[in-house]
Formats: structure tokens, C-alpha cells, sequence
């Protein structure tokens, strides 16, 4: 399998907290759908455990690169800042990454992603509010936002969305997640301030 060169440290740090928490056999047969997949190296990392991988990517030339890559999973275009869903169901879904880069519908994309799993990791940048709300700025790269403008979440802006949904989870801090600038284990102050580096990580299940 084509090694990483983007993050490879904290691509590999993620992938082996999800392991240190399931066994690779686990993943043996799974359907998995990884959004914003960007290069699709978790995904190939998955298949070559024995998973069925589909990414979703919002670049062309993302998804060209995926699929040249990495020929043994599929790729397609999609943007994922929507309502909609036309992908089906799947046992887990990869959600690194993706959800601070959107701008217009964050409930309803996470509603889609509850609605179509059985199991989610989910990570993202988080707004350090003890308010339910979305910080917004602009942003530029192959990487960011479609549009230019991202939303990033309050810890409980996601969470309310889970309770609301009946949802388990649980929401990890573990400086093992942790990789140079990108850290997890930074404290909650609720002061409505915004790091793009500081993110949490969650395990979501029905």
C-alpha cells in the first residue's frame, strides 16, 4: 500500500487509536464509507484489513489521486456541505477532518451520517464555547472548505445533536491522538476562542 506523505504521523496516530480500540479482525468484511477522505490513505488502510472502502471527496483532482493510489477502493466527488444523501448504508463511517470545513449544513450533515451507520469515528476542529453554536471564518486549500467559509462546532453543538439522536458516544481528549501543532488533550475553557489545530475525536454508535 502507497505510503502517506500528508500528516503521515497523525494520519497513522488515528488510525491506531481506532485499533487500539477494536481489533483489525473487527474490520474484516465491513462496509466502510469515508467522507472528505481527501487522499484516501485511512480508507486504504481499512481495505487492506479486509473492509469494503468507498470515499467521498469534494476535488476532482483529489479523487483522481485516490483512485490512482489506491485502485482497490472506490472514490467519487461529492459535496457533503448538503441535505442530501445518496449513498446508502453503511456499518461505519469515517468522518475525519470534514465537518469544521463545511459551511451550511452541519446538522444535517451529521443527522445523515447517524442515519446511515451503525458506527462512526469522528474528529474535527472544535470552538471552545460552552455555547451550542458554530464559529465561521475563511479558508483557502486543496484541503479546506468548497466554498471558502467553514464552520467550526462547540463540543456541545455536536453533542446535542447525538443526544438528541439517542446516540452512545464517547468524546476522547488522548494526547496519543496528539501529532506536532494537530492536539486533542488541550483544556476546555469556554472562553469563545477558536485554535485551528486544537480538535476532538468521537466514537458514535447506535
Amino acid at each position: 500500500m502507497k505510503k502517506t506523505t500528508y500528516h503521515a504521523d497523525w494520519q497513522i496516530n488515528r488510525i491506531n487509536f481506532i485499533l487500539s480500540k477494536y481489533p483489525k479482525e473487527f474490520f474484516k468484511g465491513k462496509r466502510i464509507l469515508e467522507v472528505g477522505a481527501y487522499n484516501g490513505y485511512i480508507g486504504a488502510y481499512f481495505n487492506a484489513l479486509g473492509a469494503e472502502v468507498h470515499c467521498l471527496e469534494g476535488r476532482i483532482e483529489n479523487v483522481i489521486n485516490i483512485k490512482n493510489d489506491y485502485p482497490n477502493i472506490t472514490a467519487e466527488v461529492a459535496d457533503l456541505d448538503s441535505p442530501d444523501w445518496n449513498w446508502g448504508h453503511y456499518d461505519i463511517i469515517i468522518n475525519f477532518g470534514l465537518y469544521y470545513h463545511l459551511e451550511k449544513f452541519h446538522k444535517e450533515h451529521l443527522q445523515n451520517c447517524i442515519n446511515n451507520s451503525d458506527l462512526m469515528f469522528f474528529e474535527t476542529v472544535i470552538y471552545d464555547s460552552s455555547e451550542s453554536e458554530i464559529y465561521f471564518r475563511n479558508e483557502v486549500g486543496d484541503d479546506q472548505s468548497l466554498t471558502s467559509i467553514g464552520g467550526t462546532p462547540s463540543t456541545s453543538y455536536v453533542e446535542n445533536i447525538l443526544k438528541e439522536y439517542n446516540m452512545q458516544y464517547k468524546k476522547y481528549t488522548d494526547p496519543f491522538l496528539n501529532n506536532f501543532e494537530h492536539k486533542y488533550d488541550w483544556p476546555d475553557t469556554g472562553f469563545k476562542s477558536f485554535n485551528q489545530f486544537h480538535r476532538r475525536f468521537w466514537i458514535i454508535k447506535k
